[in-house]
């Protein structure tokens, strides 16, 4: 659902996190990769003023953590769990738990 541009721009940020989210509901995107996931449908990649501004309305209406970013969107521990699936870490947060 995040790859699919019938929907809004903001709710592909939240299907991103959570479609890519690790044991700690980190989603660790590397480079342009959010961008190039929320690609439109007439194949353009948004640029990072429109992806940081779809950011910072999913924020603004609960659908990922304040500290989330394009390298990394976060989701807030009590809306996202995982039973040991994915890892414990993410480099973008300096974040690394152990098991």
């Amino acid at each position: 659902m995040a790859r699919d541009p019938r929907h809004d721009r903001v709710y592909r940020i939240h299907f991103a996190a959570l479609g890519w989210a690790n044991q700690v509901g980190h989603s660790d995107f590397k480079g342009e990769r959010l961008a190039e996931i929320l690609v439109d449908k007439n194949g353009v990649i948004p640029d990072a003023p429109n992806v940081s501004r779809a950011i910072r309305k999913a924020k603004e209406i609960g659908l990922i953590g304040q500290e989330s970013k394009a390298a990394c969107l976060v989701l807030p521990s009590y809306m996202f769990q995982k039973a040991h699936v994915g890892s414990r870490t993410c480099s973008v947060h300096n974040l690394s738990r152990a098991a």
